[in-house]
């Protein structure tokens, strides 16, 4: 009787192993690991974002971006139409000057939710800069693949009320650590954006996603296309960059 008592908690054990899946990573230790990844002290690239809105015929804005971590950016547009356009991102601030009509204006309050430059990035998206590990209760919800990438999937659900998005949805490729998809939702389960990455580049001894496309669902027919190139890391900055002064010179 002992012995098939054992016999059948092992199998009972066993059973258990297999049908609940085991991750070596807790959700908080990947987000970690996809920081980790970005992560750098100063970057400068060229930009090019895509606008596509239904039928018409693709926007191009292209601009020259310098950045302290997550923190300051500045950036100039090169395209001609917006060639006296300039933005500065100052933390959880951003200002845009405008050099035809010399003027230079903070964005804040619903302004924040449009998308710059007429894009499916919001103001929002772009001051975002907090680890999300810190602002998010995190969950594995299983593993799937995007296209041959195997990916660790996570839930996000807020646990502070400054957060753009109440939930998010992610697949991480599990080698890279690369964020291979989003979505992101409002409290209700409303879906307001979807990221995918097209493109994941290798420099030096990282991967970094170097092509995104980003959709906003509140927009009907809209995409935007955004790619990343003469990628520069930790390259010297000035500090007056990042200054107002600079900005309106």
């Amino acid at each position: 009787m002992y012995y098939r008592v054992i016999t059948r908690l092992i199998g009972l054990l066993i059973l258990f192993f297999i049908l609940t899946p085991c991750f070596a990573l807790t959700g908080e230790e990947i987000l970690r690991k996809v920081d980790a990844n970005i992560k750098y002290n100063t970057i400068e690239y060229v930009g090019k974002m895509e606008i596509f809105l239904g039928d018409e015929k693709p926007r191009l804005k292209i601009m020259k971006v310098t950045a302290v971590g997550s923190k300051k950016a500045y950036v100039e547009f090169l395209n001609k139409e917006d060639i006296n356009t300039k933005y500065l991102k100052l933390d959880k601030k951003m200002w845009i000057h405008d050099g035809e009509e010399a003027n230079t204006f903070l964005i804040s309050g619903h302004m924040l939710k449009q998308g710059m430059m007429g894009s499916d990035i919001s103001y929002e998206d772009a001051l975002e800069s907090d680890s999300l590990y810190e602002k998010y209760n995190i969950t594995i919800a299983g593993e799937e693949k995007i296209g041959d990438r195997g990916c660790y999937v996570i839930n996000l659900e807020a646990k502070v009320k400054e957060v753009s998005y109440e939930k998010r949805k992610m697949w991480i490729d599990k080698e890279r650590f690369i964020q291979l998809k989003e979505e992101k939702y409002a409290k209700s389960g409303k879906f307001l954006k979807e990221s995918k990455v097209l493109d994941v580049g290798r420099i030096g001894e990282r991967y970094f996603p170097v092509k995104s496309e980003i959709v906003d669902k509140l927009r009907e027919n809209s995409r935007t296309v955004f790619t990343m190139s003469e990628l520069k890391f930790d390259v010297p900055v000035s500090e007056k960059v990042f200054s107002l002064r600079y900005l309106e010179r």
